[in-house]
């Protein structure tokens, strides 16, 4: 992936001697971030919006203008209200208007650091906010391919809100293989993703994520990419036991997430493989979304499931005013074996 000399205004980046990444202001968003090592090609495993260096893209607003990489979401979830939600879903009223929130629409600010493999953003939310402030760090391991993540989250006041990591990465490097720790129950949206242009049946439950069930065919393989046929398509899967790698077989590298699963249990998948055809997406964007998060897949702003179902406890993360809550991740890559780059 093409990576600019400088970064633009209104990004910084670190060079190190395992890659180069860097964070933007709008939404604390990192990417591109690029690793590398000796006699092996660059390695840039995180999406950035087809849209990005178009018009069309200058012309999208907030977190769409944007879209790349890795960034925050506080609170997590979008701000519409499926209409054809099952029978026991309750509706959630909204605090704002903003989806995955209003830190992810707007431009954060640079905090001092005296390390040079540190960077560090803050913003201050709106008074009408649960939340005060958030802070994140992003900082290079000198001597390795790894970047450590932290989120600080400041609560103006008691609440309890869904919280998600979001990383993003590309799935137009040739094949990817997803490796996956246990884990619980697997859990399909509860209505179609994109109506007309989701394959997994909704509102079902399954153990396996090479075994997911589809509308009007075989279960479908969520472990290893491009997918035979394309779609839009959300799913989490509960208490996972470890960190979670792609391998990227083609361009003979693996990225590993890890992050802290005490505060972020779940994870919620975005299959984005060229689903959304309207504009500016334009059936082009393939991507696959890795998304640590506490909450109802992304519906926890807007509609609680009934009592019953596996995910009604995860009402998010409780936050008091006065007590700073970190949220930390990490990702982390290597050069892949001859061997590894086998499916």
């Amino acid at each position: 992936m093409f990576f600019p000399a400088e970064p633009p205004a209104d990004a910084r980046s670190i060079d190190w001697p395992h890659g180069r990444l860097t964070l933007h202001r709008l939404g604390a968003m990192l990417a591109p971030v690029v690793f590398t090592a000796p006699g092996q090609p660059d390695f840039s495993p995180m999406q950035i919006a087809p849209w990005h260096a178009e018009p069309i893209g200058a012309a999208q607003v907030g977190l769409m203008r944007g879209l790349r990489g890795d960034w925050p979401c506080v609170p997590f979830g979008r701000t519409d209200r499926p209409t054809d939600l099952p029978a026991g879903w309750s509706a959630r009223t909204l605090h704002d208007g903003w989806g995955h929130g209003y830190s992810a629409h707007h431009d954060w600010d640079w905090l001092a650091t005296d390390d040079p493999l540190t960077l560090a953003l803050t913003i201050a939310l709106p008074d009408a906010d649960p939340i005060a402030r958030l802070t994140r760090t992003v900082r290079v391991q000198p001597d390795a391919a790894v970047v450590d993540l932290s989120l600080c989250i400041e609560a103006r006041v008691p609440c309890t809100l869904p919280v998600a990591l979001h990383p993003t990465l590309r799935l137009d490097a040739g094949r990817v293989a997803l490796d996956l720790p246990a884990h619980g129950p697997g859990l399909s949206y509860p209505v179609p993703a994109e109506p007309g242009r989701s394959r997994l049946a909704p509102d079902q439950r399954f153990d396996r994520l090479d075994a997911v069930p589809t509308t009007d065919g075989p279960p479908a393989d969520l472990t290893r990419f491009p997918q035979p046929q394309d779609s839009e398509d959300l799913l989490q899967l509960m208490a996972l036991g470890g960190p979670v790698t792609a391998r990227y077989l083609d361009c003979g590298w693996s990225l590993e997430l890890d992050w802290d699963r005490a505060l972020l249990p779940d994870l919620m998948l975005w299959v984005s493989h060229r689903g959304r055809l309207y504009p500016p997406w334009n059936g082009r964007h393939l991507a696959l979304g890795v998304e640590p998060v506490c909450g109802v897949f992304d519906l926890g702003r807007v509609a609680a499931p009934p009592v019953d179902h596996p995910l009604s406890a995860r009402t998010g993360l409780t936050l008091t005013p006065g007590q700073s809550l970190v949220v930390r991740s990490r990702f982390s890559a290597r050069p892949l074996s001859a061997a590894e780059c086998q499916p």
